[in-house]
């Protein structure tokens, strides 16, 4: 084995919630009306992986490059390489330092720009990888949503893979990929170890490759912000709204605590991120651009503007929401947290709605 052929890649296990419950309580009789709506709820995945590939086609600057999925049973595994973030030999995360050469083309010398096979290239390719894997993620929990089942449980991980060929040849993504490996373990470790109910868990070294893209660490930063249901605001106060303004709903803002999970003798950190924030990954050169497009208004170089700002604490955030009696583009201070970028819309339509 060389090392010219161990990749560094990221891979994703969406997996539906109590689908195996669902089966037994049909005494694992598809031909019952119970077994029938099962084996239904498998049409959301492929009806998303068909959006995303219809999507693809018509916009490949969208996707990753190298991108690889596949569907199994009540399970879709999606995954990319980014060989230009592979750790130095001797360590397998990427916290923990570059070689020489990455750090040269990371940051260029002066005159220079940034080339092809650069670690903030395949910075952004995790990105929009992320991106991806939210807005499936999301569609399929809304599809649950609307028919009463619990929805799906998305694990992000990351790990070395050994490119292997199957018996006709082709490189097989999902063969000696310890990605998948981490991914799995992690997602059958389920709710007892953290990872609870319909969310979407990334491992730490997948957001650590993400910050070698800028852009996408400015929107990847708000992704840690939930939105909860409990006023911060005191119920009692009555704050009049001046003509012109609105109140938003009083609600506060929280951020996960890390998990901690030992798989195959390693100690592995996932966070619980926000989906909603995640979708605008796929779309970040988009949002880069926007202040500088001709029909660009004010909304649109708030929007690019928050690249450039430092991600708030959760306090600046609470406080913010605490006291938003402002005009009803009041949102426009931290975009990303209310942007959202669905499976199924029509990507051309969406700056123009």
């Amino acid at each position: 084995m060389t090392a010219s052929d161990v990749r560094w890649s990221c891979s994703a296990q969406i997996d539906l919630l109590g689908f195996s419950n669902h089966l037994m309580v049909a005494n694992w009789d598809i031909r019952t009306q119970t077994g029938g709506q099962a084996i239904e709820r498998l049409s959301s995945l492929e009806e998303a992986i068909r959006l995303f590939e219809k999507e693809k086609t018509l916009y490949p600057d969208l996707y990753p490059s190298g991108l690889q999925y596949r569907r199994f049973n009540d399970a879709i595994f999606l995954g990319i390489d980014a060989e230009y973030l592979a750790p130095p030999t001797g360590q397998t995360k990427l916290t923990g330092g570059y070689s020489f050469d990455q750090l040269l083309k990371l940051y260029p010398g002066e005159g220079q720009t940034i080339i092809e096979g650069t670690t903030a290239e395949s910075g952004g390719d995790v990105a929009k990888f992320l991106g991806l894997v939210a807005r499936i993620h999301q569609y399929i929990n809304e599809h649950e949503r609307t028919n009463s089942f619990p929805g799906c449980r998305t694990v992000v991980a990351s790990g070395l893979r050994k490119c292997f060929s199957d018996r006709k040849g082709d490189d097989d993504f999902f063969s000696a990929n310890l990605s998948v490996s981490a991914a799995f373990e992690a997602a059958q470790q389920g709710s007892p170890a953290g990872l609870r109910g319909n969310d979407l868990y990334v491992e730490d070294d997948v957001a650590m490759a993400i910050s070698y893209c800028e852009p996408g660490r400015a929107i990847l930063g708000f992704s840690k912000f939930f939105r909860t249901d409990s006023p911060i605001t005191n119920p009692y106060q009555y704050n009049h709204a001046q003509e012109g303004t609105v109140y938003l709903s009083p609600s506060s803002w929280t951020v996960s605590e890390p998990i901690m999970l030992d798989i195959m003798k390693k100690r592995l950190v996932f966070r619980s991120l926000n989906p909603t924030v995640l979708t605008n990954l796929q779309m970040f050169k988009d949002y880069q651009q926007l202040a500088t497009r001709p029909e660009a208004n004010e909304t649109y170089k708030r929007i690019s503007d928050s690249f450039y700002a430092s991600t708030p604490s959760l306090d600046d955030v609470n406080n913010w929401a605490a006291n938003v009696a402002v005009t009803a583009g009041s949102f426009m201070t931290y975009p990303f947290l209310f942007l959202t970028f669905s499976l199924d819309i029509d990507y051309s339509k969406f700056f123009k709605d």
